[in-house]
């Protein structure tokens, strides 16, 4: 309380020299932080300034002549400094040209060992329906199987952040490169740009960001990795972004200053096609004769009344079909109590309640999920595209032609002396943009119809609801989470269910040093239909030579309970 007195008086005496008195005409010093305290330092030696001030006292100079000395000495100490600072606060930082520029470089590892127990399902059908593995280069579908048992070591996130702002601190850039793979991966990673962007926050009411970055969309797909309170989003969180196809996109944002305004709203166009992708990368197959289908495996089923060539696959053309569609997303959030920002978890102990609301909107159209030419699900759609919905687990959406997503969310959170509970519903709207059956099955090549996909595709629904508390403030952490996913609303017994429950310990009392040890139990229903991959299928000798046998024949309910250990740095 003494030494808080002394530096109250201290600084007190401080601006009382510089309202009064003319030896303080000009500034005399600065405050510098040092070692965590602010110590005033005078730009001028202090026995110098003793000597001139006892010559203006005894008349050798004047006061005119004192200041003088003292702006020149000023403006030499300035000149003579360095032009750059360089330090260390959560990363390393450097500043410039009177912090005209500013730089942050930080890092984030994370190691996770998992150890695995499937059913027996996993080992006989495997998931073909909602995580397929998509090969080659016209991406044929194979059923996700393994073994009862898995035991392994991931390197889950290796990341490289740079951040700061350019000309003045109203103008600020953002970069991330990571190197980091999925636990699933069949190749190693490579290091890819997951952001890059500028925000300009001059205008609070309508700051501006553009480049590629997380599209604003829902709680769960906003807030970082890096302060979560499990080892991994719940399937659910990952399957409803924006654009069906990753939290990721290319585009523009308008929104508010959150820290400012109690409500917050969050308007952005994008392109729709995921990450350092555009719509002009994707593409239709289809014949050079317009109107003619293509990419098939081989021989055209339809070559008649149409008049269409046989199809080959050396002579299909990719036809860059609406290249003119981007996805429209707004959000809006309100801080009915305090600030309780996206982080998951009470991490700061809030002394009083933080609550707050939100729900958005995103219209992604267009999306070439096949081409819908001939038998769907087995012709050359965009790889890129499909890949990603797979990746996701929206792989029931395989097959269906050119879609329309429309996707509603709503979410809430509420945190209070290290208490948290938060909870999100999506809601997504699929359309067809071919609206007949696609067919599976016909007589003899060239014949009628025989055999339609079952008219089951439907819309997505999901949600789930979280809560953690921490035994010891901002150290240990227990949290447990619900999550329920119907992927098709059309049909049965493919419901996705998933339990969580994770213990937390934050080594130093943030989110930057952590270990997490986390249990999953998740059961994944194989029912309903999924295009190219449920009876029926073309028969061997009618149109195409795949056989009669599906790849859900002995599909059942898949169970997995995993074990991760989660280890993150974030220096």
């Amino acid at each position: 309380m003494l030494s808080r007195l002394r530096w109250c008086v201290a600084g007190c005496m401080v601006l009382l020299g510089l309202c009064l008195g003319p030896a303080w005409a000009a500034d005399t010093g600065k405050l510098v932080e040092k070692d965590g305290r602010y110590v005033f330092v005078e730009s001028m030696d202090p026995a110098t300034k003793l000597l001139l001030q006892r010559a203006v006292t005894q008349g050798t100079i004047t006061q005119e002549e004192y200041d003088h000395v003292v702006k020149e000495s000023q403006a030499r100490t300035y000149l003579l400094q360095p032009s750059f600072k360089a330090w260390y606060d959560r990363g390393f930082n450097f500043s410039m040209n009177d912090n005209d520029f500013f730089l942050k470089i930080r890092g984030r590892f994370a190691a996770r060992f998992t150890q695995r127990y499937r059913n027996e399902a996993y080992r006989n059908s495997g998931d073909s329906k909602n995580f397929p593995e998509l090969l080659g280069v016209f991406g044929d579908y194979r059923a996700s199987r393994s073994g009862e048992e898995a035991s392994t070591f991931n390197l889950r996130t290796a990341r490289i952040y740079f951040m700061g702002h350019l000309f003045n601190p109203d103008f600020k850039y953002y970069i991330q490169l990571a190197g980091e793979t999925a636990e699933n991966a069949q190749a190693p990673g490579a290091l890819s740009v997951f952001d890059m962007n500028v925000s300009s926050t001059h205008i609070p009411w309508l700051n501006v960001q553009v480049g590629q970055y997380k599209v604003y969309f829902s709680r769960s797909q906003i807030n970082s990795t890096a302060s979560m309170q499990f080892a991994t989003r719940a399937l659910a969180m990952d399957a409803f972004t924006a654009n069906g196809l990753n939290r990721r996109d290319v585009g523009i944002t308008i929104m508010n200053d959150e820290e400012i305004y109690p409500v917050t709203y969050y308007l952005g166009v994008f392109n729709g096609a995921g990450p350092l992708v555009n719509r002009f990368a994707q593409f239709s197959s289809e014949e050079p004769t317009l109107g003619c289908p293509g990419g098939q495996t081989g021989g055209n089923p339809f070559p008649s009344p149409s008049g269409c060539p046989t199809n080959q696959r050396s002579l299909n053309a990719n036809l860059r079909s609406n290249v003119n569609q981007l996805m429209y997303v707004a959000r809006l959030q309100a801080n009915l109590m305090g600030r309780a920002g996206y982080g998951e978890g009470d991490m700061a102990y809030s002394e009083t309640p933080q609550l707050a609301v939100g729900g958005a909107y995103a219209y992604n159209p267009s999306i070439d999920t096949s081409t819908n030419n001939a038998f769907v699900g087995i012709d050359l759609a965009n790889l890129s595209v499909r890949r990603q919905l797979a990746a996701l687990g929206n792989g029931r959406m395989l097959g269906q032609g050119v879609v329309d997503f429309s996707t509603w969310t709503l979410d809430s959170v509420f945190k209070y002396r290290g208490f948290s509970l938060q909870a999100e519903y999506w809601f997504r709207n699929v359309i067809r943009h071919n609206k007949e059956l696609p067919c599976m099955q016909t007589a003899v090549v060239g014949g009628p119809c025989t055999v339609f996909a079952p008219g089951q595709f439907g819309n997505s629904i999901g949600w789930y609801v979280q809560s953690g508390y921490y035994l010891i403030p901002r150290k240990v952490e227990v949290a447990a989470r619900y999550a329920w996913w119907d992927p098709d609303t059309r049909s049965g017994g493919d419901l996705i269910k998933e339990v969580d429950l994770s213990l937390n310990w934050f080594l130093g009392g943030t989110y930057d040093h952590q270990i997490m040890l986390t249990y999953s139990n998740t059961a994944m229903g194989q029912g309903g239909f999924a295009i190219g991959r449920s009876a029926p299928l073309p028969a061997v000798g009618a149109t195409f030579p795949s056989g009669t046998v599906p790849l859900d024949a002995r599909a059942g309910t898949l169970i997995e309970n995993a074990v991760r250990i989660n280890y993150q740095i974030f220096f």
